[in-house]
C-alpha cells in the first residue's frame, strides 16, 4: 500500500494520481467500513480538523464529511463565503494562507460559476496558496469523491469490474448540470482499467481533455472507452446503467433547455432500458435523482437500485482519503 507516498497531497483530480495510489484509497477505505460494522473507529486523525467551505449547499458531501471526521476521531468546521471574509473581497488567495495556520485540511464544494473552468481555476488557486491538504469536493470538471464511491460500490457488488459493462448515460433533467461526474468517470476507467460506455445525446459531449487523457490512459491500462448515441444500444448486455444529467458545451443554458425536451422520454432510464441489460444488471445514480426525468420511481425505488449503497460509501471512501493525506 502506498500509504506514505499520499501524505500532504491535495485530492482535486484523478488525473493526478496512478492506478496502485487509488486503489490503496479504496483498500482503506474498505478496512475503515469493516471496522466500522463491528463498532470499531480508529482515531487516525485525532486532534485534527477539516474545514468545509460550501459555496453550493449539499445533503451528502456535509454529512459524510463531518461524519466522517467524527469517526476518525477529528473534528469539521462548515463555512460558507457569506460568513468569511470572502463576503467583504479578501482573496481566497488570503483565505488559504491563513486557514493553513489553523487547520489540518480543507474540503471545498464550487462549481456553477459563469465560465467553465472558473471554479477549477479558484480551486487550484486556493491549493497553490494553501500548506494544507485540499479536498474537491466537486468542482465544474470533477467529482472525484463521488466517483470513488461508486467505484468502491461496483467492486462491492461485483468484485473485479475489469469484464463487466459500465454505462454512464446523460439522462434528460430540466435543470442544467455539472459534467463532473461523467468526466471523472471517464478518468478513473482510463486510470484503473476498467471498460466504460459514455452514452448522449448529440451536442452533449464531455470536456474533450477528459476524454483525450481517458483514452491515452487507457493505452496502458486495457480499458476499452466507447461512446454512443444510442442510449437503448449502450444498455445492450450492460452490468450498471449509471444516469447523469449534464449540460452542453456547445449551446448557451437556454439553447440547451430548449434542446433537451427532444430527449425526455428515450433518456429517463427505465425498464425499457433493463429489458436490454444483463439480468443481474444495477442503477445508480450519484443523487440527488431528478425523479421521473433522469430515472423513473419505478427503477430507482426498485431491487435493482444500490443509489443508497453508493451514498454509504461517500462516507467510507472520504475517510480513507482524509485519513490518507491529512
Amino acid at each position: 500500500m502506498l500509504t506514505r507516498a499520499l501524505k500532504g497531497r491535495d485530492f482535486i483530480s484523478l488525473m493526478y494520481f496512478t492506478k496502485e495510489e487509488l486503489e490503496t484509497m479504496l483498500e482503506v477505505a474498505f478496512w475503515l467500513k469493516a471496522q466500522a460494522a463491528v463498532g470499531v473507529f480508529p482515531e487516525l486523525l485525532k486532534g485534527k480538523t477539516l474545514g468545509m467551505l460550501f459555496a453550493k449547499p449539499s445533503t451528502r458531501t456535509r454529512v459524510s464529511f463531518e461524519v466522517g471526521m467524527t469517526q476518525l476521531g477529528g473534528h469539521a468546521q462548515f463555512y460558507d463565503p457569506e460568513h468569511l471574509q470572502l463576503a467583504h473581497k479578501e482573496t481566497m488567495e488570503d483565505t488559504a494562507r491563513v486557514l493553513s495556520r489553523y487547520i489540518d485540511g480543507i474540503m471545498i464544494r464550487l462549481y456553477g460559476l459563469e465560465k467553465y473552468g472558473d471554479a477549477r481555476r479558484i480551486l487550484r488557486s486556493f491549493a497553490d496558496n494553501a500548506t494544507i491538504p485540499v479536498i474537491n469536493a466537486l468542482d465544474d470538471k470533477e467529482h472525484p469523491c463521488q466517483i470513488m464511491a461508486d467505484i468502491m460500490t461496483m467492486k462491492e457488488k461485483f468484485g473485479d469490474i475489469r469484464d463487466k459493462k459500465i454505462v454512464m448515460s446523460w439522462a434528460y433533467s430540466d435543470r442544467i448540470k455539472s459534467a463532473g461526474v461523467p468526466q471523472t468517470m471517464l478518468i478513473a476507467a482510463g486510470i484503473m482499467g476498467f471498460n466504460l460506455t459514455l452514452a448522449y445525446p448529440p451536442k452533449y459531449d464531455v470536456d474533450p481533455e477528459y476524454l483525450e487523457f481517458a483514452k491515452e490512459a487507457a493505452k496502458k491500462s486495457g480499458a476499452h472507452i466507447e461512446i454512443t448515441h444510442d442510449i437503448y444500444e449502450a444498455a445492450k448486455d450492460a452490468h450498471v446503467i449509471y444516469a447523469k444529467s449534464w449540460g452542453s458545451f456547445l449551446m448557451s443554458k437556454e439553447e440547451d433547455a430548449e434542446y433537451r425536451k427532444q430527449f425526455r422520454k428515450d433518456w429517463c432510464i427505465s425498464e425499457e432500458h433493463f429489458k436490454e441489460a444483463d439480468p443481474n444488471a444495477v442503477f445508480m445514480h450519484c443523487l440527488p435523482a431528478d425523479r421521473n426525468q433522469e430515472v423513473t420511481d419505478e427503477v430507482i425505488d426498485g431491487p435493482r437500485s444500490i443509489v443508497y449503497d453508493e451514498a454509504e460509501n461517500r462516507l467510507h471512501i472520504q475517510k480513507a482519503i482524509m485519513a490518507l493525506i491529512m
